[in-house]
C-alpha cells in the first residue's frame, strides 16, 4: 500500500512539473513600449498568422481583448497564446511591461 502511495504522489508530481513546463514568468524590466514601437511587431509577427481572431495587427484590433481581460489572460498568465507558437522571454517581459504601463498605443 505505501508503494501505491509513494507511486501516486511521483506521478502527481511530475504531471505538475510537466505542466508547467516551458513557462516563462513575465517580468517587467522597468521598459516602456508601446503598441507602435515594439508590441505591435510581436503581435503581427506572433499572433496574425492565422484565422484564429481578428487581426492584431492595428491597436484597434487588439482593444476587444484588451478591454476585457482576455489578451493578460491568454498571453500573460496561462501562456496559451499564440497557439503552436512561443513568444521568447523578451517578447513576454516586453509585454508584461506594455500591460504594466496601460497598453499605450504611441
Amino acid at each position: 500500500m505505501k508503494n501505491k502511495s509513494v507511486l501516486v504522489a511521483l506521478l502527481v508530481m511530475a504531471a505538475i512539473s510537466i505542466q508547467s513546463c516551458g513557462k516563462q514568468d513575465p517580468v517587467c524590466d522597468g521598459s516602456e513600449p508601446t503598441y507602435d514601437n515594439e508590441i505591435g511587431a510581436i503581435l503581427t509577427a506572433e499572433c496574425a498568422t492565422g484565422s484564429c481572431h481578428p487581426s492584431y495587427s492595428t491597436y484597434s484590433g487588439i482593444q476587444g481583448i484588451i478591454n476585457n481581460g482576455q489578451f493578460e489572460r491568454e498571453v500573460l498568465t496561462n501562456q496559451s497564446m499564440p497557439r503552436g507558437g512561443k513568444l521568447s522571454q523578451s517578447e513576454i517581459n516586453a509585454i508584461q511591461c506594455w500591460v504594466d504601463n496601460g497598453y499605450p498605443e504611441n
